[in-house]
């Protein structure tokens, strides 16, 4: 069946609500908790920790907890393509296929793990962590506790993560995002006590990024008894060596672009840290965190999207992948631009009601991540078909021009005019390369995925 071919929207409804749809729909339900926990635990805790450490420290604590978005690039993409070879073992019902998969991606990550847990023991006595937090001098101890707290967490997070992933290539997405919630609802009340009791810098930051590590560790603990640890006959070596193959070949590229949009987006705060000081980045992170709620919503459906059209289009089913991108885009870009008005009109009134004071922000910083906001709807609805299709190349090639665009354009912004421009200089670069290469290359993609066998 090619991709555009037609079928009734009665029938097209009856498809997405089938078994498919369930799929999508019950671990969406269950994201919805675990988004409504997390962004509990980024706006809830705010205040609290604003008036424990004060605007300086609140600006670094923000810096930091941003840095946990870390653990999930330097997985080096294996937990992706983990992911989409348990999807596809799932599809053909072969079990002892799924432990062999999940024992080979444990044992990468943990080696990875170690790793990194390794050269942060090295690199914590040598670098100069208060200026790269934009605090002073007296406060260097205090700033290497907790950037150790942070990078600790990122290592004991990459083995973990793993069992997020593997539940969403099961179809079990439910299951994950449960634990998701019960590790940020743990987390949330641990800052928030802990700010009332005004706690240092340090265990405020270890509350706030190791606390949801408790969550992964009961879905890591639940799914290695389910499955690796049974007593299933490994494959020959060969075997072995061609699922840890695949699991790299595929990461690596997942990888790239997992870099490519750590240094486009998530370099934002400790960019501003360095180039405008804590102050600014604190300001900014208030902005940044009411804005992010838009794409933690949205993400409910991208996260089980992604393996049911991997399973969609190992099944042939073009038609119903092609209604779904077309549904998914338009729902996301209004959904978008309705709650990024709201946010932005609102936002003195939700600033004063959130942080307890008012706190004059130029109408141009909130206009950018309105637009910005809708932009990356619809990347990010295009992206998630295009992850399970596994067209990476173009993905690549085009992330790693807009990143490193983006980030320069960022810095030449940032040194001279201010925080006002960040946003816009994400979307207009977005705009001259990614929407540039859809235009040119865009038909000759999707033919790619019509005729590929998955």
């Amino acid at each position: 069946m090619g991709l555009g071919t037609p079928r009734s929207q009665t029938n097209g409804w009856r498809d997405f609500v089938g078994i498919r749809g369930r799929s999508v729909l019950n671990a969406s339900a269950w994201g919805l908790v675990a988004k409504l926990c997390a962004a509990a635990n980024l706006l809830l805790s705010v205040p609290f920790v604003l008036r424990a450490l004060g605007q300086e420290q609140f600006g670094a604590w923000a810096t930091l907890v941003s840095l946990v978005t870390f653990a999930g690039f330097l997985d080096f993409g294996f937990g992706n393509g983990t992911m989409n070879l348990v999807a596809a073992a799932q599809g053909r019902s072969e079990r002892s296929a799924v432990t062999e998969i999940l024992r080979e991606g444990w044992r990468v990550l943990l080696g990875i793990a170690v790793a990194i847990a390794i050269i942060t023991a090295v690199l914590l006595p040598l670098l100069p962590w208060n200026r790269l937090l934009g605090l002073p001098a007296t406060e260097a101890a205090e700033s290497r506790l907790a950037i150790a707290a942070v990078l600790f967490s990122v290592a004991v997070a990459v083995p973990l993560n793993l069992a997020t992933r593997a539940q969403l290539g099961l179809g079990r997405g439910a299951r994950a995002f449960r634990w998701q919630a019960a590790g940020q609802a743990l987390a949330t009340v641990a800052v928030i006590v802990l700010a009332n009791f005004h706690a240092s810098l340090p265990v405020l930051t270890a509350a706030a990024v190791g606390t949801p590590l408790l969550g992964a560790a009961g879905n890591s603990l639940m799914l290695w008894r389910e499955y690796a640890s049974e007593d299933v006959a490994w494959t020959q070596r060969a075997r072995r060596k061609e699922i840890a193959g695949r699991i790299r070949r595929e990461g690596v590229l997942f990888f790239t672009l997992q870099v490519a949009a750590a240094l486009a987006f998530s370099a934002d705060l400790p960019l501003v840290s360095a180039l405008r000081g804590a102050a600014e980045a604190g300001t900014y992170a208030i902005v940044q965190r009411l804005f992010s709620v838009v794409p933690l919503c949205l993400s409910l459906v991208w996260a089980p999207l992604w393996p049911i059209y991997r399973q969609a289009l190992a099944a042939g089913d073009h038609a119903w992948v092609m209604r779904t991108l077309r549904g998914s885009l338009v729902a996301a870009i209004f959904f978008a631009l309705t709650f990024a008005l709201i946010f932005a009109l609102g936002f003195p009134l939700i600033a004063t009601f959130w942080i307890r004071h008012p706190l004059p922000i130029d109408r141009t910083l909130l206009a950018g991540f309105v637009l910005w906001c809708v932009v990356e709807a619809g990347a990010t609805a295009l992206s998630t078909l295009l992850n399970a299709a596994s067209v990476m190349r173009f993905q690549v090639i085009t992330s790693v021009i807009f990143a490193t665009a983006c980030f320069t354009g960022k810095a030449f912004v940032l040194s001279h005019v201010g925080i006002d421009g960040v946003p816009w200089i994400t979307v207009i670069t977005w705009c001259a390369v990614n929407a540039t290469a859809f235009a040119l290359f865009g038909r000759r993609v999707f033919t790619a995925i019509a005729v590929a066998r998955y």
